[in-house]
Parts: C-alpha cells; structure tokens; sequence
C-alpha cells in the first residue's frame, strides 16, 4: 500500500513539474488515440492488454492545409497512417509485434518498420515490463518538390533521395489495476539522414516518452481514466493531459489538451460479440498559431481483437453417468 502511494505522488509531482516548466518539441508523429494503442507510444505497453489485435489509424493534420513550400497545387497536409499487430504467447508473459508508420509531411515522407518483443514479469498485485524494438526507418526528400528564391542554392539538386538507417527503441512499464508508470526511448542511436549532400544535417535525436494513468471508478458502469503523456528530445519538451471515461465497457468518451498545440475530443464504441471490434475518432482543435496551420485534425482507429494461438488443439471426450 505505501508503494502504490509513494507511486502516485511521483505521478502527481510529475504532473505538476510539466505544467510549471512548459518548454515545446515535435519529432515523432503525434497521435490522438495513443489511449487505444499504447504500443506506439512505448511497445512495453502492450503487455497491458491481455488480448491479440490488430490496429489500424489514419491521421489527417490540419486539414485543407495550404503549403507554401512545395511547387504547383500539390500541397496536401500532412498525414500519417499506423499498422499495429500486438500479439502474445499463451500464457501472457511474452509479447511481441510490430508497428508500420507511413508519415507523409510533403517535400519529405518516411516509413518505418518496428518489430518488438517484451517480456512481462509480476510483483505481487502489480507488473513490470520491458520491451526491445528494433526499427528500420526510410527517408525520402523530394528536392523537386522545394522552392528556392536563389536558383543557386547548393541544396537545389532537383530529383528525389531515399536514405535508410536503422535504429533501436527500449521501454518498460510498471502497472496495476489502477495504476500505469510508463518510460520509453526512441532514436537511440540517433540516425541522421543527409540526402547526399555533404552540407545538410537532419538528425533523428533521442526522444523520452513518460506515459502516467490513474483509474478511477465511478460506479460498476462507469470508469474514467486521466492519462498524463511527456514527451522531450533532451532539449525541448511538450506533454497531453487527457481524460477518457469508459461506460459498461463499450463506449468511450474522453477529452486532451496539447500544451500550445490543440485541444481534443475523441469518441469510440465497439462492436460485435465480446467487444472484439473497436471503431474510434478524434477531433482535434488548433489553438496555437492558428494563422500558420489549418484549424482541425481528424483521426479515425480500428481495433479488432485476435484469438490467441492454441498450441494444440483441444482433445474433447465424452463423460458417462452411471
């Protein structure tokens, strides 16, 4: 009991510290349903859900955006879209996937391929676990795409360039059935791609993700969860604060905030028999330098729960009474 107490106060001061001392960065792809799959946030989180599935989100950042960087009338806003298969072994102690992200940002897109695996381990009434991603990240800059004012300008090369670097990710996560204390690393040999050109720099720095959520039950029907998500490149930092709520285990509802970015309304629902198809969507709302982005995203998430594995398949036998 004084564990989880002393744990819940290294949440709250964590808290605390994130709205006083507000500094801002963005490298990796942000997401608004990070609550539904947690594995792209940190892959030893998929040692929280007990279930296999399948994840599929599509993210259109500020929508009918206009670009003033790219030739003709091809200036589409950026989108990035997500495959995520989260698997277990059947006795839930071994996880393992993979997460395919396609970022589209214009002039300069990229795919990444991330397997991982994690290991789960209890102590007591609680979990840790721990989990190993290496990723294979693919960059192309279509210099075609870019406008000079000096046609003389050494990175006006024309065409496109594709470089393809790897990397590796870590993470481990401590959770019980009201409590998540989350930290992840990404980009931890920090590729750097530079198109061919000797004089340009595009480093991928190290990022740090912490992922906190208290459960609250409200009554047998209702649940509300507040999520706290820090992220730093070790020079700048951002954070979400959010709140979902979960009615009789079938209808989500939720708010976040994006410190100086956006505000967020998200709504999901599932379906079929025992739940095993979740449809969600979020709406975000641009509240910072309005005039130099469009006002909303939009992003829509699939999850379909997979059968576990069976070994072996079961030996059915008939019982007698006598």
């Amino acid at each position: 009991m004084k564990k989880n107490l002393l744990l819940k106060k290294i949440f709250i001061t964590t808290l605390f510290f994130s709205v006083i001392n507000p500094i801002y960065a963005q490298q990796e792809p942000y997401f608004s349903t990070y609550l539904i799959n947690p594995s792209i946030v940190n892959t030893s989180l998929s040692s929280i859900n007990t279930n296999n599935n399948v994840v599929l989100i599509y993210r259109n950042q500020w929508l009918n955006y206009t670009s003033t960087w790219e030739m003709g009338n091809n200036g589409n806003s950026p989108n990035t879209q997500i495959l995520s298969l989260n698997m277990k072994s059947r006795d839930k102690v071994y996880s393992f996937g993979l997460n395919l992200i396609s970022d589209d940002l214009g002039p300069k897109s990229s795919f990444n391929f991330s397997p991982y695996f994690g290991l789960k381990k209890k102590i007591g009434n609680s979990f840790i676990s721990f989990s190993l991603s290496p990723s294979f990240k693919s960059t192309t800059l279509d210099f075609g795409s870019l406008i000079f004012v000096d046609s003389s300008d050494p990175f006006n090369v024309g065409g496109k360039e594709t470089q393809s670097k790897p990397d590796v990710a870590f993470g481990v996560s401590y959770f019980s059935d009201k409590l998540l204390l989350s930290v992840g690393l990404k980009n931890i040999s920090q590729p750097s791609f530079n198109f061919g050109l000797k004089n340009l720099v595009n480093k991928e720095f190290t990022n740090v993700t912490f992922l906190g959520k208290y459960t609250i039950s409200v009554d047998r029907d209702l649940f509300v969860e507040p999520y706290l998500l820090f992220r730093t490149d070790l020079i700048s930092y951002t954070f979400d604060v959010s709140a979902l709520a979960t009615y009789k285990e079938k209808f989500n509802f939720g708010t976040s905030y994006r410190y100086e970015e956006a505000v967020v309304v998200f709504l999901g629902y599932k379906f079929l028999k025992k739940n095993k198809l979740f449809v969600g969507y979020a709406f975000d709302y641009v509240t910072n330098n309005v005039s130099a982005k469009s006002a909303t995203s939009h992003e829509i998430v699939f999850r379909y729960d997979l059968p576990t594995p069976q070994l072996k398949k079961p030996i059915r036998t008939p019982r007698f009474i006598y």
